[in-house]
């Protein structure tokens, strides 16, 4: 009798420690996986933020040159802005 509760006890334990063990490395793996997934939202934010330092300079380089045409721009575009945001009040209201 004892040992067969013996055997089990060892059984119990084997099926214990394999299953703590593959969570172990389950844990690994997520961790890696986001450690990668952040070195890549990181990358892409990075180009993003590039991207659109560059914009912003070729248009201040523009306006410079091109000042009528710059203030013509803004412009329309505070024209647009404005009406947009008109249109979007009257329908609240």
């Amino acid at each position: 009798m004892a040992n067969l509760t013996t055997d089990a006890f060892n059984k119990v334990d084997k099926v214990a420690h394999n299953l703590k063990d593959k969570a172990a490395g389950a844990e690994d793996q997520l961790t890696q996986m986001t450690y990668d997934a952040g070195k890549k939202v990181g990358a892409i934010a990075s180009d993003f933020s590039s991207a659109a330092m560059d914009y912003a300079k070729n248009g201040r380089e523009y306006v410079k040159e091109n000042p009528g045409k710059g203030v013509a721009m803004a412009a329309v575009a505070g024209l647009v802005t404005g009406s947009l945001l008109t249109l979007a009040m009257r329908r609240r209201h």
